[in-house]
């Protein structure tokens, strides 16, 4: 039998501090929308337009932690962020983003499934009352959380093989600038969601993952 050896790979954990330039805006699907779709998908009457309530509608529309009650980001939208300030013109592709970091759980969502990273220091949300379009054109009001104050400490799993420490902290702090993070967003002609790097907090723990043979 053919001895097969696997180079072991370098990995670290790097824990990160960004704060928030501008106020961050969430959107979760609340419980109301996800009954409307599941119950048109079943072939139920679904009722075009049901009685508002904004106060749940803005509370819907948080993350919040399963175990600890505290208010989040998606793990994957911190990723979905990192992923799209990546391009080949600044020497990290956006596949090797997607192969080469990702970012740790802290807790999961009360409603969803996703994991969140916590927020480490936020001011409580306020209720925003803004117009969207929808359908053909018609317009229509959603009532969503703004953190006004905000950071967050995540911890990514580095191959640093492919991507070096450096490289990381400054694709980050790229990401805050142009990118952002949930609604409205620059990444979608908005301004809200911008961060920056904290760079006197950035903690690195390295480890190999062994070959085996």
């Amino acid at each position: 039998m053919a001895v097969i050896n696997l180079k072991a790979m370098k990995v670290d954990d790097v824990s990160m501090r960004v704060i928030g330039t501008t106020p961050l805006v969430q959107h979760k699907w609340i419980e109301k929308m996800r009954k409307q779709i599941r119950d048109k998908k079943m072939g139920k009457k679904v009722t075009n337009r049901e009685k508002c309530d904004p106060q749940q509608e803005f509370i819907g529309a948080t993350y919040v932690g399963k175990e600890t009650g505290k208010y989040g980001v998606p793990c994957d939208a911190i990723k979905q962020c990192l992923v799209n300030a990546a391009h080949k013109d600044i020497g990290i592709e956006k596949t090797l983003v997607r192969k080469s970091i990702f970012i740790k759980s802290q807790d999961r969502d009360l409603i969803e499934p996703r994991d969140l990273v916590l927020f480490d220091q936020t001011d409580d949300p306020i209720m925003r009352e803004d117009i969207v379009r929808v359908g053909a054109g018609s317009a229509d009001l959603r009532y969503r959380p703004e953190f006004q104050n905000w950071s967050i400490i995540f911890t990514a799993q580095l191959n640093t093989d492919d991507i070096p420490l450096d490289s990381l902290i400054n694709l980050v702090n790229r990401a805050g600038f142009g990118v952002g993070l949930q609604e409205m967003r620059p990444e979608k002609g908005g301004d809200f969601g911008r961060f920056t790097v904290d760079t006197s907090y950035v903690q690195v723990l390295e480890h190999e993952l062994e070959g085996v043979a």
